[in-house]
């Protein structure tokens, strides 16, 4: 089934779709306008909404030219942007983000922002200084998701951590909190201690990577996967299953992946810094995969991994 656009019970259908002001605060016209957002749209376990579509920024330099993703990014209708301390361009997401919410007229919190601790920065006072740092370099208030960007070796400095994303949702640092790259273990090692549920797991999930015993574990506990990776890095796109699906649809073979990750409510972080990728990845929410042809992508499953913090078997 194609993806479905989730509205909280509390807001009305119009509160997805931007209204982008006409006029700014100081009198000038916009320097562009944007479209309308895309509406799909996840609601998390903590009663907050997740657009389901992201762009990523892994290894994404920390100037102009992500500047620029960013921007054609929000320009054709993403409102989620998934950075991190690591990928070490925090400063670039947020000049885009500050500058674009400024020149739209867009209020703040039209505009999702992810971030997530580094593994150097486990321990409970380390995350709260990350977390204030990445605040900082990002130039906002607050973050709507903050993640563990993967599980510290150490039991207790994990736990330390948790407690110390529980106490920032508490402060309004950040709306949501999760976790990303944790397998069973980590997991229900943390539900065992945790007052607070992760909203999120994000980890590597394709056709070829799928993960089904872990993400029962997360459907489970009302934890939504965050699919990075969505596109195997670029390296399946030519697999022939896949192709052949491309042209049944007439879409291109990363729309296929990326609508079969999303129709599995999963919200799905395509990396690009081409302005046109970035504008045809968002083009999966108009149609549907029968089940001939998720039976096709089932069979793709050959625990094909890329990427190098994924930690466990599951």
């Amino acid at each position: 089934m194609a993806p479905i656009a989730v509205t909280p019970d509390n807001v009305s259908p119009e509160r997805n779709t931007v209204s982008v002001k006409k006029v700014l605060s100081n009198g000038s016209s916009p320097e562009r306008t944007p479209r309308p957002s895309i509406d799909a749209a996840v609601r998390l376990n903590d009663g907050n909404t997740i657009p389901q579509i992201a762009l990523g920024v892994y290894k994404a330099p920390n100037g102009e030219e992500t500047e620029a993703a960013v921007t054609a990014a929000l320009d054709a209708g993403y409102r989620h942007i998934d950075s991190a301390a690591r990928y070490a361009n925090e400063e670039a997401c947020g000049r885009a983000i500050r500058r674009w919410l400024e020149e739209t007229g867009t209020p703040r919190d039209e505009v999702f922002v992810t971030s997530k601790l580094w593994d150097a920065d486990h321990g409970y006072e380390p995350t709260m200084k990350a977390l204030l740092d990445s605040l900082d370099k990002f130039g906002l208030d607050y973050l709507d998701l903050y993640l563990i960007h993967s599980p510290s070796d150490d039991d207790q400095k994990r736990l330390d951590s948790w407690r110390a994303l529980e106490d920032a949702q508490k402060f309004g640092k950040c709306r949501s909190i999760g976790v990303s790259n944790f397998g069973t273990a980590h997991l229900q090692h943390l539900l065992e201690h945790a007052t607070v549920i992760p909203a999120v797991n994000q980890i590597e999930i394709h056709p070829f990577l799928q993960r089904e015993e872990l993400v029962e574990i997360c459907k489970k506990h009302n934890i939504k996967i965050e699919a990075y990776s969505p596109l195997a890095r670029g390296n399946k796109l030519e697999d022939e299953r896949v192709v052949k699906l491309a042209k049944k649809h007439n879409k291109t073979p990363a729309q296929i992946l990326l609508n079969w990750s999303a129709s599995r409510g999963n919200i799905v972080l395509p990396k690009s810094m081409t302005a046109s990728r970035i504008e045809s990845n968002a083009q999966i929410f108009d149609f549907s995969l029968d089940a001939e042809d998720l039976k096709v992508l089932a069979d793709c499953e050959e625990n094909y991994v890329t990427g190098s913090l994924h930690k466990t078997e599951d």
